[in-house]
């Protein structure tokens, strides 16, 4: 029993780091093809953890990974190919990993100078010592590519550039997302990515393959690529279509449960490195997965990737081999929006969980932000974008609801409204409740009125025996000392709309 236990905890500890090191894909409600470059090694933080500190990355399953590579590659050698004008660039290729495993794994990797051109390389996770001579294959136990990719969870392809074209001669790739590397080797870039639907059209491969072409070595760039996967499937490449291609009809069978088990959002981060001594442009790619069940655990991630895919155009979700099911996908993110606890009592506000949509049948529009919270600044930008399709449109950002200028620009802003506007307010809990008392104020009825409370930390609380209005850190049910007259005050569960605060009276009965 403790085993069972310990193994439970354990793999539950794995899903949790996989997730906090998850490469969140989507900065927007909605997706189309670039070149989305950035420098790498950059810190990325996100809404569970963080990533991208590494051009290497190194997790839980890193065992795994590499075991199934040597699986795929000792079934199917097209797999991996050095052109032999691609030595060098292979040998190239592998010192840098290492020197890049070295830099950020110090404790598991390890390469050290032994003589003019003579190494020693020791990875501690696999057991690994080997001296080598770069350039000396016989120093090796295998082709200087392989090896490495055999201690690295990325897949590689290497591109020759010559005559102003760059060519994909080179690599180990057994993780390909729906394509054939082994097609694919000896083309150049350019032919390589012409079925990708828009891609031309709207000069995005074009403006990727000069940026590749001007790369400087010591100056790695990254990028992220994205698909859906039925499954925790790294290998579907083209050439075992009939493997998983079916599971793109059956998956339309399963239950709920099983759909958002089974159903993964697949993320390529690609590192794009210039090797220093052959000039050779090298592919780093990364495929990081998680099931929908573990993606709609982080809300904003759950509710941003509903959005891309319900908006992805028919002829992108077609190329990327989801449109049988992205429809299902992402109503079934949509539905896994948390359950709102149930108020405690019968005066306490219930906010909705989602941001509400626009009522397009309202004269005009006054979207209201409140605070610098990023997710205030989200839901904002979607209301306005929705809100200007259909008419007149104004946005009014203010710091803070406590603050003297900002009501005096809330109240003009209510002053000039129409009749029949639609008033939309996000923001926290206090300054929502504030600017809604505010908005009934001026003459809004219900219906007008739209809210999405970011965070519930602070309240607007009435003191019944100051009898004036204060922002307080705190809840319903809770004690606070009051700002104005010292007591220390119980939060009731009960709130008035038209005072916008919750009623707060002195604790334990104190007068």
């Amino acid at each position: 029993m403790t085993s069972t236990i310990h193994n439970t905890t354990a793999a539950a500890q794995i899903e949790a780091d996989l997730v906090a090191g998850f490469p969140f894909p989507f900065p927007e409600d909605r997706y189309r093809y670039s070149t989305n470059v950035e420098p790498a090694e950059q810190l990325v933080t996100t809404p569970a953890g963080q990533w991208g500190t590494g051009v290497v990355d190194i997790d839980a399953e890193y065992r795994a990974e590499l075991d199934q590579r040597a699986v795929i590659l000792a079934a199917d050698p097209t797999r991996h190919a050095v052109l032999p004008h691609m030595v060098p660039a292979a040998w190239d290729a592998m010192f840098t990993l290492m020197r890049e495993l070295d830099a950020t794994y110090p404790d598991q990797m390890h390469l050290s100078s032994t003589g003019p051109d003579e190494w020693l390389w020791r990875n501690y996770i696999l057991g690994i010592e080997q001296h080598f001579r770069y350039g000396d294959p016989d120093t090796l136990p295998d082709e200087p590519l392989r090896y490495i990719t055999s201690q690295v969870q990325e897949d590689i392809a290497l591109l020759d550039q010559r005559n102003d074209q760059l060519f994909v001669d080179a690599g180990v790739v057994t993780f390909a997302a729906d394509w054939s590397f082994g097609f694919d080797v000896g083309m150049s870039f350019l032919e390589i990515h012409g079925p990708v639907p828009r891609v031309r059209k709207e000069g995005v491969i074009t403006r990727a393959h000069e940026f590749l072409k001007r790369l400087q070595p010591h100056q790695p760039y990254r990028r992220t690529n994205w698909t859906l996967t039925i499954d925790r499937r790294l290998d579907v490449s083209t050439e075992i279509y009939p493997e998983w291609g079916p599971d793109r009809e059956t998956i339309q069978l399963v239950d709920d449960a099983e759909f958002g088990r089974r159903v993964h959002l697949r993320v390529e981060v690609q590192h794009l490195i210039r090797l220093p001594d052959s000039g050779a442009v090298m592919f780093l790619i990364r495929t990081y997965m998680l099931p929908l069940e573990q993606l709609a655990t982080v809300d904003p991630w759950r509710r941003r990737a509903a959005e891309v895919l319900a908006e992805l155009p028919e002829d992108m979700a077609d190329y990327k081999g989801i449109i049988k099911y992205r429809d299902r996908a992402a109503q079934w993110l949509r539905d896994a929006a948390p359950t709102q606890p149930a108020p405690t009592g019968p005066g306490m506000p219930v906010w909705p969980t989602t941001p509400p949509a626009v009522d397009t049948t309202g004269a005009a529009f006054l979207v209201i932000a409140v605070g610098d919270d990023a997710e205030t600044a989200h839901v904002s930008r979607n209301w306005v974008a929705a809100a200007e399709a259909v008419g007149e449109t104004r946005l009014l950002v203010v710091d803070s609801l406590s603050d003297d200028q900002d009501r005096s620009s809330l109240n003009d802003a209510l002053d000039a409204a129409i009749t029949g506007t639609r008033i939309l307010v996000t923001g926290g809990q206090y300054d929502v409740m504030t600017a809604l008392a505010m908005a009934r104020e001026a003459g809004a009825v219900p219906a007008e009125l739209s809210s999405y409370v970011v965070h519930t930390r602070d309240l607007p609380l009435y003191c019944a025996h100051c009898r004036n209005t204060f922002r307080v850190e705190g809840r319903a049910g809770g004690v606070v000392s009051c700002p104005g007259c010292a007591r220390d005050l119980a939060i009731h569960e009960h709130h008035s709309p038209t005072m916008g605060s919750f009623l707060a009276s002195a604790a334990g009965g104190d007068a």
